[in-house]
């Protein structure tokens, strides 16, 4: 029997936080961090913030900080605010008991394929660098950590995975199949949910029909991309298939140690709004069709 199967982790409209490193996403949340990682739906959460009782009138830290950080613990200028935050659904209770039930058969599915070989077939919708960033109080260091090649839909062995999903992959894949938009891939791999969202990695098997389309991402670029790039700050959807965009994942060491996900252009584009490349489409589009414009 092929069944339909839908990311219940990233469902859209059903939770909302007012925590302020939420507001790109008008404070929308996914089931999966206020239920599976952060825990707080319910309960709540609550953050530390970090002060100086001088920095904050303007006058210099006696060590020669320029930032409230890990060292400032000792110090008799630090401070900390304790900010309590709860986050709420959006939804009425029958349709959270829905979802929730939904939740429970998703994850049932998900114990029986996640670290097992399956097959999988797709349509590639877009290829991109795979960034990660580390940082260390003031310090941070950004690395390659391979590609991602994202389908808005496949087939995992016998049922249809109706929602967006990634094939990870390494340089040496990326050169000798040279993947591009279109193209169908059949491969056999592992696979494993990466903080909500699917991931199959260890692609073998592989077989790839050209749509015809040319590869628009190689190692080189972005090598250069990671160096010379930035985080999108504004609304990520405006980059939607963008071929100069990648997820750079972001671990913030301890004491204050977090892990999330940002957009990042490889042009170095931090406000989407303002592309000259996303703009120079728009104008492309109206000169095709004066009469729609």
């Amino acid at each position: 029997m092929q069944n339909v199967i839908r990311n219940m982790y990233k469902v859209k409209g059903l939770f909302v936080c007012k925590h302020p490193v939420h507001e790109r996403f008008d404070f929308k949340i996914s089931p999966f961090h206020v239920l599976r990682q952060k825990k707080c739906f319910g309960e709540g959460c609550v953050e530390f913030k970090w002060l100086c009782n001088i920095g904050n009138k303007g006058k210099k830290c006696p060590k020669g900080y320029k930032h409230v950080g890990r060292n400032c613990f000792s110090c008799k200028y630090y401070d900390e605010e304790k900010i309590c935050r709860m986050p709420s659904a959006l939804v009425d209770e029958t349709e959270l008991k829905t979802f929730m039930r939904d939740l429970d058969e998703y994850e049932y599915w998900l114990s029986t394929v996640e670290g097992k070989r399956v097959k999988f077939s797709g349509e590639v919708s877009s290829v991109y660098p795979a960034l990660l960033r580390t940082i260390d109080d003031s310090k941070s260091n950004t690395r390659l950590n391979g590609f991602l090649i994202k389908f808005e839909a496949g087939h995992i062995d016998n049922d249809i995975f109706d929602d967006t999903l990634y094939l990870q992959m390494g340089s040496n894949f990326l050169s000798k199949w040279q993947p591009a938009p279109g193209d169908e891939i059949d491969c056999e791999s592992e696979i494993k949910n990466d903080r909500g969202r699917i991931v199959l990695y260890k692609p073998t098997q592989v077989d790839i029909t050209r749509n015809g389309a040319m590869p628009l991402i190689d190692c080189s670029k972005a090598l250069v991309g990671k160096t010379t790039g930035a985080i999108v700050t504004d609304d990520i959807r405006l980059c939607r298939d963008c071929p100069y965009g990648a997820l750079m994942d972001i671990h913030e060491l301890p004491p204050k140690e977090n892990r999330f996900r940002r957009f990042y252009c490889l042009r170095g584009i931090e406000i989407a709004y303002t592309c000259p490349i996303r703009l120079e489409k728009i104008l492309n589009s109206l000169r095709d069709d004066p009469v729609g414009a």
